[in-house]
């Protein structure tokens, strides 16, 4: 009987590797590698659309938060002519950069007073047919407009941001108003021109599906989603982002994530192409299938190695993009495979600095009042709040006034009246630490909370910023600075509330006195 040689049978069992367990083996890797490779993609591509939505959130808050500030500003003397409300808007570049589409000031009905576009603006237009002022007339509340095509000779699709003026005795008496062009470079019209890998796109809808910014511009307004896209909408109005499969309107598939604004009911979508976002999963399966043959025994000893060093980088990018969400912290992730994974994990750490950026100014500009850098009301009440809850107690409250401000703002000026408040802010600077909560309240009225502070450190404090307001009102001052001052002190939780309230009622007894000529001790 002839026997087989161990070559041979080698041979045959590299052959039967080759032509049966290799080529299931190859079969069942790659089919893991494009699921797992689909889900790192699809959690990529979820949390670059929530960080973006995020960002226009953001800017959309800022935007609308200028006009509003804006908005509180115009009085009734702006609105009495044209002219005067033509001039109002001159004195406002800020919002003029921030509008590119123009700045309008309306009647409560709808007419328009002043523009700052020429003579495309004309006063007397009516605007009371737009969805926009019938809204914030409706609402007496700030309005972001669904897009519609702009009046003006370009014929641009736009928005309009609008925000109430009120009168004195609280009648909406008109609107201000910021139109968007979303055909220009602001931070709508730029995200047609933002890419997802190559030649993945983003592109905003409304509730209706109109569909607001594109990077084919003919598709602007036109009304209808792909089906597909329709049912992930439906999925993601929960807030949530929400990715799959789909066809554009194109008739090419696409991995499409959708992500709902929370400023406005519109919806991010981002599209990337199946074919180029599994190009890498694609090119593994060629060249596996051209070298199982020729190369059957190599392959089947390197290529679990070849697929677990193909795939770590990504799996290691998707874990810590989901450490980071769940986390909800800043910190750059760690990739450095040199290819397209480490390229998509530089542009996220690129994204991710820049986004921690922005929130650290927002932040900022949230809590402190912009003319005098100290704490804004909105800080000081939740810091009064968050130590009426706590334990360290006593906690003294200030309660400053500067005196004689509208004499001031009426005989030197508005400029010379932020003089004096910035000094006051300057003497009340000087009378404390940096670590204790000094917050500018209202227009003329600053509040500090002592944390630890009983009656006598209250006093105390008092005594600080009277010699403080000495210092502030030598020889070279350009006026006199005086502030009505009045403290009080909670000794438990509970009592702050009523501690400001008695510290503002003694602030207004010191004024009294100072009104009738006489000096608080």
């Amino acid at each position: 009987m002839a026997t087989i040689s161990l070559k041979t049978k080698i041979a045959i069992f590299v052959m039967l590797i080759i032509f049966t367990c290799v080529p299931l083996v190859a079969h069942l890797t790659l089919s893991f590698l494009g699921d797992e490779f689909g889900r790192a993609l699809e959690a990529q591509q979820a949390t670059l659309v929530t960080q973006l939505a995020k960002e226009l959130d953001d800017e959309l808050l800022v935007s609308q938060r200028a006009l509003v500030s804006a908005a509180r500003s115009v009085t009734a003397d702006h609105l009495a002519s044209p002219a005067a409300a033509r001039a109002l808007l001159r004195t406002l570049p800020a919002l003029q950069s921030l509008f590119d589409n123009g700045v309008f000031l309306y009647t409560a009905g709808g007419k328009l007073l002043a523009g700052t576009i020429g003579e495309t603006a004309r006063p007397g237009m009516d605007f009371s047919d737009r969805e926009y002022v019938r809204a914030t007339v409706a609402t007496g509340r700030p309005h972001i407009s669904s897009p519609y095509i702009s009046r003006q000779p370009h014929r641009h699709p736009v928005i309009m941001f609008t925000a109430p003026i009120f009168s004195r005795d609280g009648r909406l008496v008109a609107l201000l108003g910021g139109s968007m062009d979303l055909l220009k470079e602001n931070f709508l019209g730029a995200l047609a021109d933002a890419k997802v890998g190559r030649t993945g796109y983003f592109y905003l809808f409304t509730a209706d599906e109109t569909i607001m910014t594109h990077p084919q511009r003919g598709s602007i307004l036109n009304r209808g989603l792909p089906p597909g896209v329709r049912s992930l909408y439906a999925r993601g109005t929960a807030g949530e982002a929400v990715s799959g499969e789909t066809v554009n309107a194109a008739g090419e598939a696409v991995i499409t994530t959708v992500k709902r604004l929370a400023v406005v009911p519109w919806m991010l979508a981002a599209d990337y192409p199946v074919a180029e976002a599994y190009e890498p999963v694609s090119a593994v399966r060629r060249t596996v299938w051209l070298w199982i043959v020729p190369g059957g025994v190599l392959i089947a000893a390197v290529f679990w190695l070849f697929m677990r060093h193909l795939t770590l980088p990504m799996l290691s990018l998707t874990e810590q993009i989901r450490e980071i969400e769940a986390a909800g912290t800043y910190r750059n992730v760690l990739v450095s495979s040199g290819d397209e994974i480490q390229t998509v994990a530089d542009a996220f750490n690129s994204l991710m600095n820049r986004l921690h950026d922005r929130e650290e100014k927002l932040v900022h500009l949230s809590t402190r009042d912009p003319m005098t850098g100290l704490y804004n009301r909105r800080f000081f009440e939740a810091e009064l709040e968050r130590l009426d809850r706590g334990r360290r107690f006593p906690v003294s409250v200030i309660m400053v006034d500067v005196d004689n401000l509208k004499v001031v703002n009426d005989t030197l000026g508005h400029e010379a009246g932020d003089r004096l408040i910035l000094a006051a802010a300057g003497a009340l600077q000087g009378a404390f630490r940096a670590g204790d909560v000094t917050a500018r309240i209202g227009g003329d009225e600053f509040a500090v909370i002592l944390e630890g502070a009983d009656e006598t450190a209250a006093a105390e404090a008092l005594t600080r910023i009277r010699g403080s307001v000495a210092a502030c009102n030598g020889e070279q001052a350009e006026f006199r600075l005086r502030l009505s001052l009045g403290a009080d002190t909670a000794a438990g939780p509970g009592a702050l509330g009523e501690a400001w309230r008695r510290a503002d009622r003694r602030m207004y007894e010191d004024k009294a006195l100072h009104k009738s000529g006489l000096e608080s001790r």
